[in-house]
């Protein structure tokens, strides 16, 4: 059974320099005289607080605006006079200020900017944690913000580690944020250039990574809509994780006290902690990262290992508080004590982790669930039948939560390329009429993005897309063993993530191909430098599949501006470096799921000499991939259903 990944903070490439550089500029807002009394979530509810002073941090969303000129209209109508400030993350934008002033209070809240650019939620996970409307905002609506931000915040990170040496990407959005990655290294090279400021490591290559791989969502929008069957990406199918964080029953998450008149070394204290009592309704959250040793074992594992492995920590912890019985010598006694908090905290725990697994179990173990995943498998392996359609149609006749209906349809007609016109025609209709005729717009949305399309008798090669990338790139394996896997595809038991395939392919860790043209033709980057920046052909050997997915594929390389002396220094002082673990950063355009980290994260336990940092958009699932695309009155209701999953 595989073992957790080293995780990049005991290694050369330091995540605490993104954590130091995000409170760094806290100071600035929360003053340190002072402290924070109460934190809020914002929403249009008015906030009835004593406190003098009121700082908004929030995103630069009009929605948000308008609650906050809601908050202070609210308040002057008390005749309250607060202090209030308003803090975009990462940026101000003009058309909040506007909403603000045709608001009539921009005149009553001072406005700043916290640039947080990343949040790092693992030492190789760091993520912008941006709008799960990503991907629909580049690709529906045309608004490349998302891409302007993504851009500067790996401009941060090539200013923290130094220059990417290679820029690897797939995908029409990732072309056009290593565009803009190139366009804000020159205006930096022209800024320090006419300034006074000292040389920054944007002039310099990297010795830690050596390479950024762009892997846009829109190549591969098969796997999200695949349900995840990890431990995490199960938790979040079924619970919902929300920044690294799951909610639970707060007498499951808070430690039984222990019990009264106990002491340490007596029996009552190294007895296992009593059941937690059950409150109705109330909930706390509950982090889920490597602090949690249990935890970091079990996310990247398929669920079908999870429920052993329990079983084996609770013979384990039982056998520990047993060995309290042969503790007779004072020395021995001793020797239990002090292992006995590490013992109670293992079952705290386990007692948390055995509640969430039989959670997931209830829904795992229903004919729905069971069904869903056979459609879906079937459908992702090309073969074909009348069940899937038949399935389809009951779930719609059921009345089945429309977003699960949605992404059933969507992988129908992605993995086929589209639907035949009368399957597509029937399935319109029935939408119409059992979900409501508002939902043309919703579906028409999805035609634009390509999500459900009808099937043309013209052009085979676009039809047989992920029927050609599914071949060429091996995404189904049928001899998985999810208990000791030797590929990826053990995270969905069976289909290798296309995404994380892709990154085999860059790094060329794949090996040969079934079928291989010549070398892609030399892409060119507009108004690129080519003293510093030089683009050739990229992903030799896998033309013919990328030519298949959708978007363009690149490969850029970057060099300093330094003089002959300094760039010789350099080349000395990397070679230096060549024993130290190289670093491969994977950014998702659009989001990522926690499957595809852990596919990642199988690939660098059998990596000897390469670290990979993952880094995201967003972290998200099929369902929050299309919720954006619903109508407003829906979005809501299946938010609720899939809580309640």
């Amino acid at each position: 059974m595989s073992q957790p990944t080293a995780h990049l903070g005991q290694t050369h490439l330091k995540i605490d320099k993104l954590r130091d550089l995000a409170k760094k500029e806290l100071p600035d807002i929360l003053d340190k005289d002072h402290g924070v009394e109460k934190i809020y979530h914002l929403d249009a509810s008015p906030l009835e607080d004593e406190c003098p002073g009121i700082i908004y941090i929030c995103r630069p969303k009009m929605e948000y605006m308008r609650y906050i000129a809601s908050h202070i209209r609210h308040w002057t109508a008390q005749a309250k006079k607060l202090d209030c400030w308003l803090f975009f993350v990462p940026e101000r934008s003009l058309v909040c200020e506007r909403v603000l002033e045709e608001e009539g209070v921009k005149g009553d809240i001072t406005i700043g900017d916290y640039a947080m650019n990343w949040i790092p939620y693992e030492d190789d996970l760091i993520s912008m944690e941006l709008e799960p409307s990503t991907w629909k905002d580049i690709y529906l609506d045309g608004d490349t913000t998302s891409i302007y931000y993504a851009a500067r915040s790996l401009m941060q990170l090539q200013s923290i580690y130094g220059l990417f040496p290679r820029i690897v990407g797939k995908g029409d959005g990732a072309r056009l944020l290593a565009e803009q990655l190139l366009r804000m290294r020159r205006e930096q090279t022209i800024h320090h250039k006419t300034s006074s400021v000292l040389p920054s490591l944007l002039n310099s290559v990297s010795n830690h990574v050596d390479q950024l791989i762009i892997i846009d969502r829109h190549t591969d929008i098969i796997t999200p809509l695949c349900t995840e069957l990890t431990y995490e990406g199960l938790i979040d199918e079924t619970m919902g994780i929300r920044h690294g964080f799951v909610e639970l029953d707060a007498a499951l998450v808070t430690p039984p006290p222990p019990p009264s008149g106990a002491t340490p070394g007596t029996s009552a204290a190294a007895a296992p902690p009593p059941p937690p009592v059950n409150v109705a309704g109330k909930k706390k959250k509950y982090v889920l990262n490597a602090s949690d040793k249990l935890f970091s074992q079990l996310r990247d594992q398929n669920f079908a290992v999870v429920g052993g492995m329990l079983n084996k920590l609770a013979k384990r912890i039982n056998e520990g508080y047993e060995e309290r019985h042969h503790a007779k010598t004072v020395a021995q006694i001793r020797d239990f004590v002090s292992r006995l908090g590490d013992l109670q905290q293992e079952h705290q725990s386990l007692r948390i982790h055995t509640t969430i697994a039989e959670h997931i179990m209830e829904y795992t173990i229903t004919d729905e669930f069971n069904k869903i995943l056979e459609v879906q498998q079937n459908v992702v392996a090309g073969i074909d039948g009348t069940r899937e359609l038949d399935y389809l149609e009951e779930m719609i006749n059921k009345q089945k939560p429309f977003i699960q209906v949605l992404r059933l349809l969507c992988l129908m007609s992605v993995a086929q390329g589209g639907l035949k016109s009368r399957v597509y025609d029937h399935f319109e209709r029935e939408i119409a009429q059992t979900y409501g005729y508002e939902h043309v717009n919703t579906l028409h949305r999805l035609t634009t993005l390509g999500l459900l399309t009808r099937r043309t008798t013209s052009g085979p090669s676009s039809r047989n897309a992920f029927a050609q990338s599914r071949r060429l790139l091996r995404l189904i394996v049928d001899d998985v063993n999810e208990f000791h896997p030797n590929d990826i595809s053990y995270v969905y038991s069976g289909y290798a993530p296309l995404s994380v395939r892709l990154v085999q392919c860059a790094l060329h860790k794949l090996g040969p191909l079934p079928s291989s043209s010549a070398v892609m033709s030399a892409l060119s980057t507009t108004g690129a430098s080519t003293a510093s920046v030089s683009i050739k052909n990229g992903w030799e050997g896998y033309d013919d599949t990328l030519k298949s997915l959708p978007g363009k594929a690149f490969e850029i390389n970057q060099a300093g501006e330094y003089g002959s002396e300094t760039n010789a220094a350099m080349a000395r002082a990397k070679k230096h470096a060549t024993g130290q673990p190289r670093t491969t950063i994977v950014f998702y355009l659009g989001g990522c799921t926690h499957t595809e980290i852990s596919a990642i994260r199988f690939l660098a336990q059998h990596d000897e000499g390469r670290e990979y940092l993952i880094a995201t958009t967003q972290v998200i699932n099929g369902n929050s991939l299309l919720q954006p695309l619903l109508e407003p009155r829906q979005r809501s209701s299946s938010a609720d259903a899939n809580a309640g999953a």
